[in-house]
């Protein structure tokens, strides 16, 4: 397993990288025994900002994208430790069920931890409908704040496709964009 190491505005010591990386294999190497090393990649990416140290960790897993973001104030290491607990469960969770989707069974380690079950079908509870016009990113945005909402879907009008801003943790907007 890779593991890319990306510090934006964070002072992450040749040591804590080292660290960092070990910890990671450590801990992640076991789901991806039969993966070819250069094949799987685990991307860290380590922020600091306000007094705050981000740890975002990102995998692929069996065609699934598991992400993982955690702050800590004390450390990027104990912003990794949290990073590394949450993604651990989803890609058991993940594992758990692509098993029950193909009806097999699977041998539980005894190191990996219990999973919850979750449902098979999830109920819908209401069901909106709206015109979707088409919108720049700003004018979005501005719908999004005025519903008091954290996400808007929208026609994008500079593009014509159908995107999604939302709110980040950090306060910052984000935009996603379908490729149909």
């Amino acid at each position: 397993m890779l593991v890319k190491l990306n510090t934006k505005d964070a002072n992450v010591t040749e040591k804590n990288a080292t660290t960092m990386e070990k910890k990671l294999n450590a801990r992640f190497s076991r789901y991806f025994r039969e993966e070819p090393e250069e094949k799987t990649t685990l991307w860290v990416k380590v922020s600091e900002k306000k007094y705050l140290t981000k740890v975002e960790l990102t995998i692929s897993y069996q065609g699934y994208l598991l992400r993982s973001e955690n702050t800590d104030n004390k450390s990027a290491m104990a912003a990794l430790d949290k990073s590394m607990d949450v993604l651990e469960r989803q890609i058991v969770k993940c594992k758990t069920k692509l098993a029950r989707g193909r009806h097999q069974t699977i041998t539980q380690d005894s190191s990996e931890p219990a999973v919850e079950e979750e449902p098979d079908n999830y109920p819908i509870v209401r069901v909106k409908t709206y015109e979707m016009k088409p919108l720049s990113v700003q004018d979005a945005i501005l719908h999004m704040n005025m519903l008091g909402h954290n996400f808007y879907m929208f026609k994008n009008s500079e593009n014509g496709k159908v995107s999604t801003v939302y709110r980040r943790n950090d306060g910052d907007y984000g935009l996603i964009e379908a490729e149909i």
